[in-house]
């Protein structure tokens, strides 16, 4: 999948951001991505309304996962960065506006519209369904390692 070199990038694999709450997390990741030239400034404002309407919180066993993301005008380059926070952080589950996922991995999406996310995001859900590959993304310490793991795995 040509995809996947164009969207993963081991300097956008963050191993241990420390923020304990969703508004710390979007905060560090939108600035990260401003600066990194990835989002317009107006990326985390974006990022927050759509959360609140629509929860990216995903109950996958054995990890949970997030996925947020937002409209294609606020990406400059499309992307995908995968965090995985010092503590778990809780999210709401997709669907609803009550119920909380911790969600120990979080793959901020920065998709611009194409035919090709659906292959894309089905390849994701799938591997956020592998109990072996999730472990090995929950324990692996070096970013070349989760970048191979990934790319083993979706491309």
């Amino acid at each position: 999948m040509k995809l996947f070199s164009q969207l993963f990038d081991q300097n956008l694999i963050l191993t241990s951001l420390n923020c304990t709450t969703k508004y710390q997390f979007f905060e560090q990741i939108s600035l990260f991505l401003v600066e990194q030239g990835y989002v317009t400034e107006d990326f985390k404002e974006a990022l927050l309304k759509r959360e609140e309407k629509y929860p990216t919180g995903l109950r996958t066993e054995p990890y949970h996962v997030a996925i947020p993301h937002t409209d294609p005008e606020k990406i400059i380059k499309p992307f995908i960065a995968v965090i995985r926070p010092k503590q778990k952080i809780e999210f709401f589950e997709m669907g609803t506006d009550d119920k909380i996922v911790s969600a120990q991995l979080i793959f901020v999406l920065g998709l611009k519209r194409s035919e090709a996310q659906a292959p894309l995001l089905q390849k994701l859900i799938d591997l956020f369904m592998n109990k072996k590959v999730m472990e090995q993304l929950i324990e692996e310490e070096d970013k070349r390692q989760i970048l191979s793991i990934l790319e083993t795995n979706i491309a």
